[in-house]
């Protein structure tokens, strides 16, 4: 193997190690692992923490949203230059917070959703969702994680956990290349191949690993590690996407 090739895997290593950290409290030597991630110049690498919860069935007012929307960035640190926005649908409503800078991007968002309870009652089901994307700093984007997780059992709400991870590295990959980082990234999630994807726009993989708890199902089956391989030609440039338990960003 060429030694681009060996730098490229040993980042890719250390990018399925920082998942089961960023996961996983209480893992120790955190810092060390991340460190060690930070460090390799192969792959820059994107972090984007998600978290959503119901709060409830209710009515908000629109300035009611705007109000928890202020409180909920206050807590994440932010207190100005974001802007607030409001759409709507049919059959729901959405206040959106956003903040965006030279290292990251947050979005919070209220959502009011109209549908019917299981005694066939229309309701409207409240839902707040915190999309955190960090870039270059992977320390902090594992204490937005934390963070996240705190503000939401704060205010009483069991939050569902999502944790997506971007890198790239120069040139397109062969199909054995390729293998070898799906192989590897395999071995140290100790996942096992649910369901392959493969065509001449992307590889996209989901896998299962019992080392996290959280899972969805695809066709019947438990899901929680998806990996997806991109190239873009304009750039030249090989894009891997990881998450834990599923990739909702586009690529």
């Amino acid at each position: 193997m060429k030694l681009s090739g060996k730098v490229i895997l040993i980042a890719l290593v250390w990018l399925a190690v920082f998942v089961q950290v960023f996961i996983n409290r209480g893992i120790e030597r955190q810092e060390n692992v991340v460190e060690a991630f930070s460090s390799s110049e192969a792959i820059p690498v994107e972090a984007c923490v998600s978290a959503y919860g119901e709060f409830g069935e209710m009515e908000l007012a629109a300035k009611t949203k705007e109000t928890m929307l202020r409180n909920l960035a206050k807590k994440l640190g932010i207190t100005d230059g974001y802007d607030i926005t409001a759409s709507e649908g049919d059959s729901y409503r959405e206040s959106t917070l956003t903040k965006e800078g030279k290292y990251g991007k947050t979005v919070i968002q209220i959502v009011s959703l109209d549908t019917i309870n299981e005694e066939r009652q229309p309701i409207t089901q409240q839902t707040i969702i915190c999309d955190i994307t960090v870039y270059d700093d992977m320390e902090y984007a594992m204490e937005c994680k934390e963070l996240l997780e705190d503000i939401y059992e704060e205010i009483g709400i069991k939050a569902s956990m999502n944790v997506y991870l971007k890198g790239k590295t120069p040139g397109a990959l062969t199909l054995e290349r390729r293998q070898e980082i799906v192989d590897t990234l395999l071995e140290q999630l100790n996942a096992s191949v649910v369901q392959v994807i493969d065509n001449d726009d992307y590889y996209c993989l989901y896998g299962y690993t019992n080392r996290f708890d959280r899972v969805i199902y695809q066709y019947g089956k438990k899901i929680n590690v998806n990996l997806a391989v991109t190239y873009d030609e304009n750039e030249d440039m090989t894009y891997l996407h990881l998450a834990v338990p599923y990739i909702s960003q586009p690529f």
